[in-house]
């Protein structure tokens, strides 16, 4: 192989690692012009930590692009190093205060730059029109395009004022699907004018504010290709860049998602996904071997499956964002007034009954997502921080699984309950079935004076709490709403 076509291969590539340094490999990939590496809490222990890691491997060559998922709300790959973490993007879009959620964006951004982070993989402007959606939930800002693509826009610029790049996700939408793509390839069969008035709207705006980076989907829109969009030509050039006008960075979602591997190797995703039009190749969380994939980029230019100039073109666009990046100014975060005010908010605006200082706890949590990584083991140990006399457990499913919150478990809760004040909190109830059945359980024999529901997840979950149970929704789980939400519980009965 050429150097030069070595080099370019490798800067179409966005790679994770599996521990907290760089490996020898990592490094020499780097060296050879890797394009981006990703971050995820498998590498992250604290601040310091992630200054050594991001700095060691720009020592290699300064230009890297370092990016992480940054997406708010229970699931943050930086919670060791972030002591104010981002909101949910459901609850800034509640809220409906654009420039809390650019505040907030810049907030979050701002603490990324000061660890070596360049690149922040949000925000998701997905429409998240399916209650059924088993992934996007409280990471979309809301149901509908206008909302979503205000908010969207928000945060973007609040990134861009922060100094570091946005990444707005998933193109061409991931908000309509009941298949989730880690696990299955999803498919939206609407119409092009459907697409064009839900789906494609965040993103023209998202163009519009700015936004360098833009995420593909692993999803079939059948109007389009029959080919998911992160390996359609159609959609990736023709969409994206031809009729939309984006002249940035298009990354793949990660290939190692079963969407695509189900009937492809990720190699040979890399190289399609490149033809189609990404310039970021991106394997996350599955085993990434720079070298081997760089080889296979360069197999396929000799053998005339891959153009090139194609190769070339990828590289070269993420080199001018590398560049941009270098000259941009850092502006600092504003130090978690974003988030407190979005707690103080949220609790001011609804009714919380005094509990006391016993409440039990029963979390009816979501199972745990292969791709997520809660950073509190559930809401029990929230409420032990404020109350310290509260008890409490957390019944979580395995994840897409109906049943899931066991008959033995939610008696053992009730009887754990007995003569205390009940809190129940569930998540995405709407499309779990075994929630519903477990918080009437739950709610069986208790009254409005010693029972209490919080809606962790979409907001539509408000609408199962039985009538004459007080309720309140956070529309995400982050810890400093959920902190507020059990001081505001505390007050004597």
């Amino acid at each position: 192989m050429t150097d030069h076509l070595a080099r370019d291969a490798a800067g179409a590539l966005i790679v994770g690692l599996p521990g907290t340094t760089a490996s020898d490999d990592l490094r020499r990939a780097v060296a050879g012009g890797l394009g981006a590496v990703i971050l995820f809490t498998r590498n992250v222990t604290d601040a310091e930590q992630v200054i050594a890691l991001t700095s060691s491997l720009r020592a290699e060559r300064p230009e890297l692009i370092i990016a992480i998922d940054h997406e708010g709300g229970e699931f943050s790959h930086l919670a060791p190093a972030d002591r104010w973490p981002l909101s949910s993007p459901r609850t800034l879009g509640d809220l409906d205060d654009v420039d809390l959620t650019r505040a907030s964006a810049r907030d979050a951004a701002a603490t990324l730059a000061s660890l070596g982070i360049d690149l922040m993989l949000s925000p998701s402007v997905d429409v998240n029109s399916n209650p059924a959606n088993p992934i996007i939930s409280t990471r979309s800002f809301g149901t509908t395009a206008d909302r979503v693509s205000r908010h969207g826009v928000a945060f973007i610029e609040g990134v861009l004022e922060a100094g570091i790049a946005a990444c707005p996700k998933h193109f061409p939408g991931h908000g309509d699907v009941a298949v989730d793509s880690h696990l299955d390839l999803p498919r939206v069969d609407r119409s092009i004018a459907e697409v064009q008035a839900v789906e494609l709207a965040p993103f023209k705006a998202a163009i519009a504010a700015g936004a360098d980076v833009i995420m593909s989907a692993h999803i079939v829109f059948s109007a389009y290709d029959d080919q998911p969009a992160t390996l359609s030509r159609r959609i990736l050039t023709g969409l994206l860049r031809a009729e939309l006008g984006f002249g940035g960075v298009i990354t793949t979602d990660a290939l190692e998602m079963q969407a695509i591997t189900n009937t492809q190797s990720i190699e040979d995703a890399a190289v399609a996904s490149i033809r189609a039009g990404a310039d970021l190749a991106m394997i996350a969380t599955g085993t990434a071997d720079a070298a081997a994939l760089t080889a296979r980029i360069v197999d396929a230019v000799g053998n005339g499956s891959l153009a090139g100039e194609r190769v070339a073109e990828a590289a070269g666009r993420v080199r001018a964002l590398a560049a941009s990046l270098a000259e941009r100014k850092r502006q600092p975060g504003l130090d978690g007034a974003p988030v407190r005010e979005v707690a103080e908010r949220l609790v001011a605006g609804q009714t919380f009954p005094a509990l006391g200082g016993a409440p039990y706890v029963v979390d009816l949590a979501q199972g745990l997502h292969p791709a997520w990584h809660p950073y509190f083991s559930g809401l029990p140990e929230i409420f032990a921080e404020v109350i310290p006399s509260s008890g409490g457990v957390v019944l979580r499913g395995r994840h897409h699984a109906e049943g899931a919150e066991s008959a033995d478990g939610v008696a053992a809760a009730i009887a754990a309950a007995a003569g205390r004040p009940l809190v129940g909190s569930v998540r995405d109830a709407v499309r779990t079935p075994s929630i519903r059945e477990a918080l009437d359980a739950l709610l069986a024999g208790r009254s409005a004076a010693d029972a209490f529901v919080l809606c962790t997840g979409i907001p539509e979950d408000q609408a199962l709490v039985p009538a004459g149970i007080p309720s309140a929704v956070t529309s995400g789980r982050n810890v400093v709403v959920l902190q507020a939400v059990a001081q505001a519980l505390s007050r004597p009965a």
